[in-house]
C-alpha cells in the first residue's frame, strides 16, 4: 500500500487515551462530535462520509515505545481494528515504527 496516503500518528507524548484518539481525529479530519471508542473508529473508518480525509489511507504509527503505559491498550486494540478491516478489503492499513 506504499501507493496511499499516508497519515503519521507520532505516540512520542501520549500519556492517555484521550491522547491517542486526539491523533487520530486530527490526522483523519475528525468532527468534534465523533465517539471515542472502537465501533465508531469502525463505523468512520468502514463506512466513511464522517471524517474529511476517507480510506484509502496508511496509518504510520510512530514512538510507541515512548507512550505511557494506558495508551499502548487502546493502541493494540486500534492495531487490530484496523488489521481486520484491512483483511476484509477496506483499503487501510497501519504501520508501526518505533
Amino acid at each position: 500500500m506504499s501507493d496511499l496516503r499516508e497519515l503519521i500518528l507520532d505516540a512520542k507524548n501520549w500519556k492517555t487515551q484521550d491522547d491517542f484518539y486526539d491523533s487520530f481525529f486530527q490526522a483523519v479530519g475528525a468532527p468534534p462530535w465523533h465517539g471515542r471508542n472502537l465501533n465508531a473508529l469502525r463505523d468512520s473508518i468502514s463506512v466513511g462520509r464522517i471524517n474529511t480525509i476517507e480510506a484509502p489511507y496508511e496509518l504510520r504509527l510512530k514512538n510507541l515505545s515512548s507512550s505511557g503505559a494506558g495508551v499502548r491498550s487502546i493502541v493494540g486494540a486500534f492495531v487490530q481494528l484496523i488489521n481486520e478491516l484491512h483483511e476484509a478489503g477496506y483499503p487501510v492499513d497501519i504501520k508501526i515504527e518505533n
